[in-house]
Order: structure tokens, then C-alpha cells, then sequence
């Protein structure tokens, strides 16, 4: 039943993130940051070991440094570059949980995985300043590893999550690096809010089992 509450406030503050721009933009110095703490508190209502919770717990926050950093305002290189480097942390973090589950082997998933990588990679480049050249390629390949090692886990939950990850990363590049469009913060943050959801609900009920 707690469990439930959290998910339901969650969903709440999730859909007040994404209407936002419609009631108040302001609000999302309030909402943005409420979507990992609650996360965090599901992760606790949970009876997991305390190796297991700490390093969800761990994921999550530099999960919410990182989305704190991309929510100051300003075009700051600075603000960017430390939400990344947050969110790089998290993509460690997440997967070491993934191996720790018995993600570690070679899988033919890694051609497709390496060949959008690396496509979307040349893509942005040549819209990419070059101070940004190496830690978004460090933060691409991180993200592409963790799609894959994600998807060396028979659990559909789990891989809709990383991929849905996978997408919203993209839309953020895609928005800040090459085109913004209209609807691009709804199409980023719906994506991500589900993405992180459906992976830490997988990861709980995964590390539950063991």
C-alpha cells in the first residue's frame, strides 16, 4: 500500500512537471527535483538489503544532481557539463547493478547499440563546441553500455526503461545540439520520467528475488 501512495505521488508530480509550461514554469524548481526524492523513498519502502538499497540510493542521487544542474537557468556550459558528469555517474552506477545481476557477457546487441552510438555521435558533431567534444562522447558511450548490459537481463521491464532512457538522452541532444522544437521538454521529460521509473521498480523487485 505504500508502495502504491509513492507511485501515485510520483505520477502526480511527474504530470505536473510535464504541464508546467502550461500552468506555471516556475514550478518545476519544485516538481523536478521531487521526482528522484520520491524515488528514493520507494526504494526504502522496499525490504532490500542494505548493500542493494545504498547503491539505488546511490544511482538516484546523482540522478537528482543531475537534473538539478540541468535546471538552473542560463545557457552556462559549466551547469551542463556538471549535470552530465552527474548523470555519467548515474550510467556507472546503474551499470553496476546490471552486472552485479549477472550482465556481464557478449552479446551480438552490442553491434546496434555501437553503431547508434556512434552514428548519433557523428551526427551531433559537427554542431558540438569543442570543449563539449569529449565528455559527451564519454557520456554517449556510457549510456550506450548501459542499454546494453541492461538488455543482457530477461526482464522487459528493465530494457523498456534503459531504452526509453536511451531516447529521452537523445531528444536532449538532439534539442540542444542540432534543432529545439516545440514540444522537445515534454518529449525529454515524459521519456525520462518513465525510463527512471520502470528502472528502479525492475531493480527493486530484481535485487527482491536474490
Amino acid at each position: 500500500m505504500k508502495q502504491k501512495k509513492i507511485l501515485m505521488a510520483y505520477f502526480v508530480i511527474g504530470a505536473l512537471e510535464l504541464l508546467s509550461p502550461l500552468i506555471s514554469s516556475s514550478i518545476r524548481y519544485a516538481t523536478k527535483p521531487l521526482l528522484m526524492i520520491l524515488l528514493g523513498i520507494y526504494v526504502y519502502a522496499y525490504n532490500l538489503k542494505s548493500a542493494s538499497r545504498n547503491g539505488l540510493l546511490f544511482t538516484l542521487l546523482f540522478a537528482w544532481l543531475g537534473d538539478v544542474f540541468l535546471l538552473i537557468p542560463g545557457d552556462s556550459a559549466l551547469y551542463f557539463q556538471l549535470g552530465l558528469g552527474s548523470f555519467l555517474v548515474m550510467q556507472i552506477a546503474y551499470i553496476r547493478q546490471f552486472v552485479k545481476l549477472g550482465a556481464l557477457r557478449w552479446s551480438y546487441f552490442l553491434i546496434p547499440v555501437l553503431i547508434y552510438v556512434i552514428g548519433f555521435l557523428g551526427f551531433l558533431f559537427p554542431n558540438l563546441p569543442a570543449a563539449l567534444v569529449p565528455p559527451v562522447v564519454v557520456y554517449a558511450l556510457a549510456l550506450g553500455s548501459m542499454l546494453y548490459f541492461a538488455f543482457q537481463i530477461p526482464n522487459i521491464k528493465l530494457r523498456c526503461g534503459a531504452f526509453l532512457f536511451v531516447v529521452s538522452d537523445s531528444l536532449l541532444a538532439f534539442g540542444k545540439f542540432y534543432f529545439e522544437y516545440p514540444w522537445n521538454s515534454f518529449a525529454v521529460m515524459s521519456t525520462y520520467i518513465l525510463a527512471q521509473l520502470l528502472l528502479i521498480r525492475a531493480l527493486c523487485k530484481l535485487h527482491l528475488q536474490r
